[in-house]
């Protein structure tokens, strides 16, 4: 994997992938994922696959989609290159994500679109102007409207929301949304799901095994991979390699401060922030953002009778109660994954990391602030976007967060060992 002359586009991907292998020699495992990544920034690969739906953001339930469609292309930003082809497309002030999102989907270089249906949620006013930018180039988008509120009503809105998407879905692929289609998708994103908690744990009990940017790319390549089904075979490769070699060798014990991010989702290539944390000498311990929690949702329980109306009356009222969404007035279901992580985990610090223009993680952050307070936990809020000229000025701010950590842990060891 060695940077010939490519592209910015390519060199973006190369730069991340370089680092973390050069991290991560001894995972022989983690090969597959590298690659995978580094497929998605082909041009050759890209003009190539013709995907049936692309699917825009996390916001969508994955039941719903496998249920009409085996491969769903997901697209979630990311990518400062693609961010730069939309530059004409979009006002300056427009937030990275969406920048990124139209420049995945038009472009100069290649085209996913040809014979996709785009699909999305209508979760934020920037999201409703990426649906009218791409409908106005003359893309086939399908958007599922999001109810603000959870109320009885609203949960019955939805559910015919996701019947109507579905179906529509159904139309284009040719998989028609039946009830055995249903219970196989629950099945399978089920065990992709399981397979993701597994690594985790693996991950989390191997200390400096594995670096930080390694796992969140192996948890991440869930989207990116054309086969959900590949992805959880080698995630769960992946795994077993950690637990082996915890067992054959002893490693020291990470002594590190543990942060958890939490806002704007950090998406391959741009994993900017965890640089940060970890170079700051600080360890990630979870993210707590709209892509961790989709995959940590529980799925439905599927008995021998379960009809396909109540199946998906469960997954409708799931996601309602955890979806996070520009749309929602207070993300309940975000904010109760942030406490659990909180109590299950007990990070020493929390890094907030709002990209540009997504006002909606920052109405999140007052709340946020005041339990990490009662629990004495500091919290670091860091705006930024896909370019790297603020890197300096960043580092700064994060060694000296880290070094207040680092100090905080100090004492609060000695604390521990007189009492």
């Amino acid at each position: 994997m060695k940077p010939t002359e490519h592209n910015a586009f390519l060199n973006e991907a190369l730069e991340t992938l370089n680092r973390i292998y050069k991290d991560n020699k001894h995972l022989t495992q983690l090969r597959w994922f590298l690659e995978v990544a580094l497929q998605r920034f082909n041009k050759d690969y890209l003009n190539s696959r013709s995907p049936r739906l692309i699917v825009l953001g996390d916001d969508i339930p994955a039941e719903i989609l496998y249920a009409v469609c085996d491969d769903p292309f997901y697209v979630l930003g990311g990518s400062l290159g693609t961010a730069h082809w939309a530059d004409e497309l979009t006002p300056r002030d427009t937030d990275p994500f969406s920048r990124s999102s139209l420049g995945w989907l038009l472009n100069p270089a290649f085209d996913l679109t040809e014979n996709a249906l785009i699909v999305t949620a209508v979760s934020s006013d920037s999201r409703r102007k990426l649906i009218s930018v791409l409908q106005n180039n003359g893309r086939k988008v399908a958007a599922l409207d999001i109810p603000p509120t959870r109320t009885a009503n609203a949960a019955q809105y939805y559910k015919e929301q996701l019947t109507a998407l579905a179906e529509m879905i159904g139309k284009h692929t040719g998989k028609h949304f039946t009830g055995g289609n249903l219970k196989r998708a629950v099945k399978r994103v089920a065990n992709a799901h399981y397979q993701r908690q597994r690594f985790f744990t693996a991950a989390f009990s191997s200390g400096n095994i594995i670096s930080d940017e390694a796992v969140l790319l192996a948890k991440q390549c869930m989207y990116f991979a054309d086969d959900l089904e590949g992805w959880c075979t080698h995630i769960g490769a992946l795994g077993a390699e950690l637990e082996q070699l915890c067992r054959r060798y002893a490693f020291p014990k990470n002594d590190q401060p543990s942060v958890m991010i939490l806002g704007s989702p950090v998406v391959f290539p741009n994993y900017k922030v965890p640089q940060l944390i970890t170079s700051a000498g600080m360890k990630i311990t979870a993210l707590a953002d709209s892509l961790s929690l989709g995959a940590s949702v529980a799925a439905p329980k599927i008995k021998a009778f379960t009809s396909a109306g109540s199946l998906l009356q469960q997954i409708a009222q799931t996601h309602l109660k955890t979806i996070a969404s520009g749309a929602r007035v207070n993300n309940e279901g975000l904010y109760a994954y942030f406490m659990h992580l909180v109590r299950q985990l007990h990070p020493d610090g929390i890094v907030c990391h709002i990209l540009k223009g997504q006002i909606e993680y920052d109405f999140e952050l007052p709340r946020i602030e005041k339990a990490a307070e009662e629990l004495d936990i500091p919290v670091f809020r860091l705006e930024t976007d896909y370019q790297y000229q603020d890197m300096e000025q960043l580092r700064i701010r994060m060694e000296a967060f880290g070094e207040m950590l680092t100090q905080r842990k100090i004492v609060s060891d000695k604390r521990r060992r007189t009492a």
